[in-house]
């Protein structure tokens, strides 16, 4: 991907939260998939911000399906219970420039977690193809990069 198309997704992915409330309103509230075009099941969504929180709500809670980025185009992510997400546990954790590893929550990002590692001197050998796929989902989900020569994520 060339870096002015990653740029140009970039910023539309981080205007999505300015455009949301208002799609959300024209579609009575549901939560839907990226594209839009797969309504979910349940208004339970839970947003965790801690270790400790996503604990408790597994505690309490004994069906519950994890919600990753809402990339998917069909029902394997959608529950009639309760769904959580963890895209608010989104902070880097720990990055080692003598190990060249970083240490990252679950619901990063990789529009979140590239300008960071850039800013930092390093960079991903290959990237999910879209900046709101979270890093854990593609890990999670065998998701492929771009180029006969990159496998998974």
């Amino acid at each position: 991907m060339k870096k002015r198309t990653f740029i140009k997704l970039s910023s539309a992915f981080m205007a999505t939260p300015f455009i949301s409330p208002f799609r959300s309103w024209a579609q009575d509230n549901r939560l839907t998939n990226w594209a839009c075009n797969l309504t979910y099941s349940t208004e339970n969504v839970f947003y965790p911000k801690t270790a400790a929180e996503v604990q408790q709500i597994v505690k309490k809670h004994s069906k519950i399906k994890a919600l990753g980025t809402r990339h998917c185009f069909n029902t394997i992510a959608d529950s009639k219970d309760n769904l959580l997400s963890l895209k608010e546990m989104n902070k880097v954790v720990s990055l080692d420039p003598a190990s060249k590893t970083v240490t990252i929550e679950g619901g990063m990002n990789y529009g979140q977690l590239c300008p960071y590692l850039n800013n930092h001197g390093f960079a991903l050998h290959n990237l999910a193809s879209l900046p709101h796929i979270s890093v854990t989902g593609a890990c999670i989900t065998a998701t492929h990069g771009s180029g006969v020569k990159n496998g998974n994520l």
